[in-house]
């Protein structure tokens, strides 16, 4: 295991999302989505991201599921939005601020939906796991050869990875 920062965050990210972190962090990267999702959230969050990273760290051989639970059970209103922040910015390619997010946790909830304090990129946006785990794309934009859609697609595990 590789304890660089960025390691760590595309581990991390695999673990929240759910998503084969080889999905996450390909070996070959043009459009390299995980460096703006990592800058993004570390120049927002700055030490509480960094806390993330070293509950990670820390914790990144136990089985998926208990480091979930580590983090967004166990490690304080901090970490768990910032959690579930960073599992928005992969899906839908957008920053929720954590602050906004525990709101809704409340008992006294805000009524209206909430909605993202920005677009990451353009390219966070057509990169937002919501498409794949959809089997989509967004609109005007595919990385399918003309004609895909006359045949079925591929299985969700060929988009996100790993096995049910």
């Amino acid at each position: 295991m590789s304890n660089t920062p960025m390691d760590l965050f595309a581990g991390l990210s695999a673990v929240l999302t759910g998503i084969d972190q080889s999905k996450l962090a390909p070996p070959l990267d043009p459009i390299n989505i995980k460096q703006t999702y990592f800058d993004y959230a570390q120049s927002k969050e700055g030490a509480t991201f960094q806390q993330l990273l070293d509950i990670f760290n820390k914790n990144q051989a136990l089985p998926s599921a208990q480091i979930g639970n580590i983090i967004l059970n166990q490690s304080g209103d901090a970490i768990r939005y910032l959690a579930r922040s960073v599992m928005l910015m992969w899906y839908l390619g957008s920053w929720y601020d954590p602050a906004d997010l525990q709101k809704y946790n409340s008992s006294t909830p805000p009524t209206d939906p909430l909605g993202p304090k920005a677009i990451i990129s353009s390219e966070a946006y057509t990169q937002g796991w919501a498409w794949s785990v959809a089997q989509a794309h967004p609109m005007g934009y595919s990385n399918f050869t003309f004609g895909y859609w006359s045949q079925q697609p591929p299985s969700l595990e060929d988009f996100i990875g790993g096995g049910s």
